[in-house]
C-alpha cells in the first residue's frame, strides 16, 4: 500500500487524490456515494496485528469498489482510525463525545462541497452504535442520506461472539505476509448475555485450516459492491442498481512490509515488550484533506507526512527505538472551507484526539513523544496541546520542525506557504501522476515590497483569513517554479535533517 493513497482504494475513486476543482466539477453530486471507513485497533484474539480491521476491512472494501467502478459513482475517504476503543484489548481510542464529533465534522464537509449521500462502513464491533448515531445525526442535522454497512452485514466480524470471526482471521492470514505466533492472552467475557456484555478479552481463536481466505474475502467483497449499487440508487427514482462486476478469489495482493516501526502493525503483546520504552520516541503525525490548488491533490498534507516518514525512517539506525503512532489524518482546516473537498475538523476535537493519544501511549509506558505536523493550520492547536501534556502528562513531547529550510527566492520562501514551489516539487517527485502542472499558477497572498507592515503571516501585525480572501486558486505561492529535480533534492536533504533530529531527541 503506498503512503500516497491513505486509503487501501483504488486511486481512480480515491477522495484524497482529486484536486478541490475536480471535486467541484464533479457531476452527479447529488447520487454519489461517499464510503467513509472506520477502523479500530484491537487484540482480537487472533494474535494478529492490532491494525487487522483494516488490513481486512480495506481489502473487501477494495475489491468492493474495483467491481462496480466506474458504473457507480462512489468515492472513498481515508479511513477514521481514532473511535471508541472502550475495552483493555482495544488501543488508540478517543471518547464518545470526540468519535462522534469527528464523525459528524467529516460529514459537514461532505455536504458542504455538495454531496448528499454518505455510507460510514464500520469493522469494528464498539463502533457499530456510535455510526448508527452518527449516520442519524448526519440525516437530520445535515439533510444527507446516510447509510451504514457493518462488517457483521457481510457475513465477517470481529465481536467476541461472531460465529464467523474464523472468516476473518482466514482471510488476514491470506493477506498478511506473516501471521504472528505468540501465547494467547486468556478470555475475559463477563455478562455476555446481559447487554451489551463486557469483553475485556475475547477469546483466543485457533485458524481452521479447511478455510479458503482468498474465497471468502472475494465473497464479502460481492456482497458489499451488491450493498453499495443498491445505496447508490436509493431514493433514485425509476433508477435500477447496477449489477456488479464478479469479484475474482485469485491473486491479492499481501499488505505491506515495511511496517516495523508503525505501532499498529503491533500485536498486542509485542507492543507491551518494547524494550526501553522510557527513551524510546513515538512520533505523532498530523496532516489534513484539504485543498491545494487546480493542480495538488486535496491529501496532500497528509501525504507529504506518510512521505516524511517513509524517507526518515530508513535512515535511522535499525535498533534506534522510533514508533509511529496511527496518525491524525483529518486536520482542521476551516480556512480552506470555501473550496469544494476541504474536510475540516475543529480545534477541540484535534486537541481532544492529541490528548487521547499521549494518555494512551503515557500508559503503554512511553514517555517521549514528537507531532510531526504537515499542515500550518493544525499548529496553534497542536502547540497550545503540547504544552498542557507537558505539565498534564509529565511527557517530554514536542513538534518535529524546524530542522530544514529549503534554498528559495526571498518572496517565496516568506509568502509560499501552501500549495507553492515547495509541496508541489515535493509532489512532482514522488506522486508526478497526481501532480497536473498544466493547472499550476502563482499567487501571492502578499509581497515583501508591500507597504506597512500589516500582513497574514509571520508580521508584526498579522489579520486572521480565509484562503479565498487571498486567492482565487486557493494557491499561496507560486507553483510554476515547481520541477521534479528539486523535489527530489529537497525530499533527500529534509529528510536526512528529520533524521538526525529525530536521534538527536534520543539522547
Amino acid at each position: 500500500m503506498s503512503p500516497f493513497w491513505l486509503a487501501n482504494a483504488d486511486p481512480s475513486t480515491a477522495w484524497a487524490h482529486l484536486a478541490w476543482s475536480e471535486l467541484a466539477a464533479r457531476p452527479d453530486k447529488e447520487n454519489t456515494v461517499i464510503v467513509l471507513p472506520v477502523h479500530g485497533f484491537a487484540d482480537h484474539g487472533m494474535g494478529l496485528p492490532l491494525d487487522v480491521e483494516e488490513v481486512v476491512g480495506s481489502s473487501v472494501l477494495r475489491g468492493a469498489v474495483e467491481a462496480i467502478s466506474p458504473r457507480t459513482p462512489l468515492l472513498v475517504l481515508p479511513p477514521l482510525r481514532l473511535c471508541l476503543a472502550p475495552y483493555p484489548h482495544t488501543i488508540f481510542g478517543v471518547d464518545a463525545t470526540t468519535a462522534l464529533a469527528s464523525l459528524m465534522e467529516i460529514a459537514a464537509s461532505i455536504k458542504a462541497a455538495g454531496f448528499k449521500k454518505i455510507t460510514f462502513f464500520n469493522t469494528s464491533p464498539w463502533n457499530a452504535e456510535l455510526v448508527a448515531t452518527a449516520a442519524l445525526e448526519a440525516r437530520v442535522n445535515h439533510d444527507l442520506a446516510a447509510y451504514v454497512v457493518n462488517f457483521a452485514g457481510l457475513g465477517l466480524g470481529f465481536h467476541p461472539s461472531d460465529p464467523k470471526r474464523s472468516h476473518v482471521l482466514a482471510i488476514a492470514a491470506r493477506l498478511l505476509p506473516v501471521t504472528a505466533s505468540e501465547t494467547p492472552t486468556p478470555a475475559d467475557v463477563r455478562d455476555a448475555g446481559f447487554r451489551p456484555g463486557c469483553y475485556l478479552q475475547p477469546a483466543p481463536l485457533v485458524a481452521d485450516p479447511s478455510l479458503d481466505g482468498s474465497a471468502l474475502l472475494a465473497a464479502a467483497a460481492q456482497r458489499l459492491a451488491d450493498l453499495l449499487c443498491e445505496i447508490s440508487v436509493h431514493l433514485r427514482p425509476n433508477h435500477a442498481a447496477v449489477t456488479p462486476s464478479p469479484v475474482s478469489p485469485l491473486p491479492i495482493a499481501s499488505w505491506p512490509t515495511d511496517r516495523i516501526r508503525h505501532l499498529g502493525a503491533f500485536t498486542r503483546r509485542s507492543l507491551e515488550q518494547i524494550p526501553n520504552k522510557a527513551r524510546a520516541l513515538v512520533i505523532i503525525p498530523t496532516g489534513a484533506i484539504e485543498q491545494h490548488g487546480h493542480h495538488l491533490p486535496l491529501g496532500t498534507d497528509a501525504m507529504l507526512g506518510q512521505l516524511w516518514l517513509a524517507r526518515a525512517l530508513p535512515k535511522l539506525p535499525v535498533d534506534a527505538p522510533v514508533y509511529v503512532a496511527p496518525s491524525i489524518t483529518y486536520g482542521k482546516s476551516i480556512e480552506h472551507a470555501d473550496f469544494a473537498g476541504t474536510v475540516t475538523i475543529s480545534a477541540q476535537t484535534l486537541r481532544s484526539q492529541l490528548i487521547a493519544l499521549a494518555t494512551q501511549l503515557k500508559a503503554l509506558g512511553f514517555r517521549q513523544l514528537a507531532v510531526l505536523n504537515t499542515h500550518g493550520g493544525n499548529s496553534a492547536v497542536v502547540v497550545t496541546t503540547i504544552r498542557e501534556l507537558q505539565t498534564s502528562l509529565d511527557l517530554r513531547i514536542g513538534v518535529l520542525s524546524g530542522y530544514y529550510k529549503p534554498a528559495q527566492a526571498p518572496q517565496e520562501a516568506a509568502f509560499g506557504f501552501h500549495a507553492g514551489e515547495w509541496e508541489t516539487s515535493l509532489m512532482l517527485s514522488a506522486a508526478p501522476e497526481l501532480v497536473r502542472m498544466d493547472r499550476a499558477v502563482c499567487e501571492y497572498p502578499a509581497y515583501l515590497a508591500d507597504p506597512g507592515s500589516l500582513r497574514p503571516e509571520a508580521a508584526p501585525a498579522t489579520f486572521a483569513w480565509k484562503t479565498s480572501d487571498l486567492s482565487k486558486s486557493g494557491v499561496m505561492g507560486d507553483a510554476t517554479l515547481a520541477t521534479e529535480e528539486k523535489g527530489r533534492r529537497w525530499l533527500d536533504e529534509a529528510s536526512t535533517a528529520l533524521a538526525q533530529k529525530i536521534l538527536s531527541l534520543l539522547g
